[in-house]
């Protein structure tokens, strides 16, 4: 078999295994590379080269698709974490604003004058939700710059991707700041 017969039959294979979806083994340069092959003034290869090459071949493909399996699968379990920070955030400050709510509405039938040291605590657990409220849309507009081809809108989701993660962290503190208030107006309470 020449050189030529076997980069024919290689691109054929290559591109039907590329029109079934697997675009991660780079099938384009592979492509022009066999291209080239084809046009080459090579000598025949041996019965045992072209097994060898298919080897090497499908070896090269099976590589390509575990790294791009192990890649999704990495990216699926950051994008989860993510989420999983976003939501305990979320249940974090909002649920100690309704329990705040809760006590202050308790609070105003008998002590109506401690009613506005307690109001203040409720201001660090509110700007903690809208901080995450805020990390959530910018989480998503991350995502949508990072599915555009062009470089400038990935550059940009990577932006908002590092000021999303700071916005959690500050929701995180703004949460501890929250704590530290409430605990000193539980403490002036007596």
């Amino acid at each position: 078999m020449k050189n030529k017969n076997l980069a024919t039959q290689m691109i054929a294979k290559i591109e039907d295994i590329k029109s079934k979806g697997t675009a991660a083994i780079y099938c384009d340069k592979l492509i022009d590379y066999l291209h080239d092959v084809e046009n080459s003034n090579d000598q025949e290869l041996t019965p045992i080269q072209v097994e060898r090459h298919k080897a090497d071949l499908q070896n090269w493909i099976e590589t390509n698709k575990h790294c791009y399996a192990s890649e999704l699968e990495m990216f699926r379990s950051v994008m989860y974490a993510g989420q999983n920070a976003i939501k305990s955030s979320f249940l974090l400050n909002g649920g100690a604003a309704i329990a705040l709510l809760a006590f202050i509405g308790h609070l105003a039938q008998f002590k109506v004058d401690k009613v506005a040291l307690f109001g203040t605590c409720l201001l660090p657990y509110a700007y903690g939700v809208l901080v995450i409220a805020v990390t959530s849309g910018c989480t998503y507009l991350s995502q949508w710059f990072y599915a555009s081809p062009r470089n400038f809108a990935k550059k940009i989701g990577r932006v908002l991707n590092v000021v999303s993660m700071l916005l959690v962290i500050t929701s995180y503190g703004l949460f501890v700041w929250g704590l530290f208030v409430t605990y000193r107006a539980l403490i002036n309470y007596a």
